[in-house]
């Protein structure tokens, strides 16, 4: 069964956009997964210890791999983009969370693992306001409210849109071949 899932991606080591891009490239290429569009880029204030800011984006997917399959994907994407873990919350070359899983019998995920919706998702603008770009009707199933109403609660925090260089604009689609 097919499922639309949002990750979040995330950098703030090298060159940002081109290790995003190069994450979106990867995701096109999964067998069982399609990427239906992208948001605009995001420049935010780091959450945890002192490192350079971060760029984030999210991505739409069509997927037909179980949450922990895609996640293990993601995490081998991670690795062979240079993220190597060796403090929580620290600088990274790439991060790529699940964030939503919009399918009514895995829209929550819970084991050691991973966990989805993503357990900060509610709290984090840099996730929120490119999520809200592709879904902004799309329900949070913990909290049961949207999207755009998380946003529409959330505090203020150091987010601000950024023009792209390399990264497609909103919502386009990918065939593998051109990216």
């Amino acid at each position: 069964m097919s499922a639309t899932v949002y990750v979040g991606l995330g950098s703030n080591e090298g060159d940002r956009e081109a290790h995003l891009v190069a994450a979106l490239s990867a995701m096109s290429c999964i067998d069982a997964v399609a990427v239906l569009g992208c948001s605009s880029l995001y420049d935010s204030a780091p959450v945890g210890p002192a490192q350079p800011r971060f760029l984030n984006a999210v991505v739409a997917l069509e997927c037909e791999l179980s949450p922990q399959r895609l996640l293990c994907i993601l995490q081998r994407i991670e690795q062979d983009l240079g993220r190597r873990r060796l403090q929580h919350w620290g600088p990274r070359t790439i991060d790529l969370d699940i964030l939503l899983w919009d399918e009514e019998e895995r829209s929550v995920v819970a084991d050691a693992n991973l966990q989805v919706p993503h357990l900060e998702l509610h709290k984090r603008r840099f996730a929120l306001e490119p999520l809200s770009e592709l879904a902004p009707w799309a329900r949070h199933p913990v909290l049961g409210v949207t999207v755009r109403e998380l946003l529409a609660k959330l505090a203020p925090q150091d987010v601000r849109k950024r023009e792209a260089l390399c990264w497609p604009d909103v919502g386009a689609r990918f065939p593998v071949h051109e990216l």
